[in-house]
């Protein structure tokens, strides 16, 4: 292994993403230090903040002295019921961070931040979704990271940024709220009948490899002041997501249409250009099969 006298802080360290990255990062040697709003970390190089604690979180700079942050502390669930919460997390704690690195920018090499495919919303003339569209977001959650990466722009002078524009990515771990853990749960249990909302949409459902490798490689890489979709440009049904479960399993489920589930101004397609991307990193982690990723929940 090769070690690294490198710290990376990682905003959302115990959620999805969060957990898989401290892994990988461990994994290469770096000096790995979280941030989570969970109480009564175990971990030592765990530090329990709300990103609105201004103070709290200048400390944490202070003590930790990251090279890479990479921040993924946010609420993601397009469904969460307090609206307040978007603006709060996404856009104040955003702003509370930034502020924070801003005096410490000369030890620092990259910030990641975390936004999401959902600022483009629904677009014309679809064929793929580029970095050049004009965002147009939908709803809440793709408001406010909107609004995080207009406040980040204004630190682009002063930070080494990097803006990345996550389309859907799916592993095991992930919250059941998230539709592949439903399905794949339901599946697995050996349910009669599964509630879903729209099946006829399609999305990207990339894996946490192809996401974590890049991650890392714009992390140690030189551009900055970018916005980059982290996307494959590989979309898939819902309906075929359930076929193929169907298949794994060889046990078929009952799909209800739940009209509570079918959101208002749904984005048919969402699938990323990945043009972009390939020009500032070259990624190995590419040609995966979703088969694969499905009997990783299954199993």
């Amino acid at each position: 292994m090769d070690f690294h006298s490198d710290k990376v802080l990682i905003t959302g360290i115990n959620g999805f993403t969060g957990n898989y990255l401290s892994r990988y990062f461990s994994s290469l040697g770096y000096d790995v230090y979280g941030i989570s709003n969970r109480q009564n970390n175990p971990e030592k190089k765990i530090y329990t903040c709300d990103l609105l604690e201004k103070d709290k979180l200048e400390q944490i700079i202070i003590d930790v002295r990251p090279n890479i942050i990479i921040h993924l502390a946010a609420i993601s669930f397009v469904g969460h019921s307090n609206i307040e919460d978007f603006y709060n997390v996404n856009v104040v704690g955003t702003q509370n961070l930034l502020e924070a690195l801003k005096g410490h920018g000369k030890k620092i090499q990259k910030v990641i931040l975390a936004s999401s495919a959902t600022v483009y919303g629904n677009q014309e003339n679809y064929e793929s979704l580029s970095e050049s569209m004009c965002p147009n977001p939908n709803n809440h959650y793709g408001i406010s990271k909107l609004s995080m990466e207009q406040i980040a722009k204004t630190y682009f002078d002063s930070l080494p940024i990097i803006i990345t524009r996550p389309f859907n990515y799916t592993a095991p771990g992930q919250n059941i709220n998230f539709v592949i853990p439903k399905i794949t749960t339901a599946f697995r249990e050996r349910q009669n009948t599964l509630e879903l909302g729209n099946i006829n949409v399609f999305r990207e459902y990339n894996s946490i490899d192809f996401i974590t490798e890049c991650y890392y490689k714009l992390a140690i890489g030189h551009h900055r002041s970018e916005i980059v979709n982290l996307c494959s440009g590989k979309i898939y049904s819902l309906q075929q997501v359930i076929s193929a479960c169907s298949d794994i399993t060889k046990h078929k489920i009952e799909i209800l249409v739940n009209k509570d589930f079918v959101r208002k101004n749904e984005i048919f397609k969402l699938s990323g250009d990945p043009t972009k991307l390939n020009s500032l990193i070259d990624i190995r982690v590419k040609d995966f099969d979703l088969r694969n990723t499905l009997i990783q929940f299954i199993n």
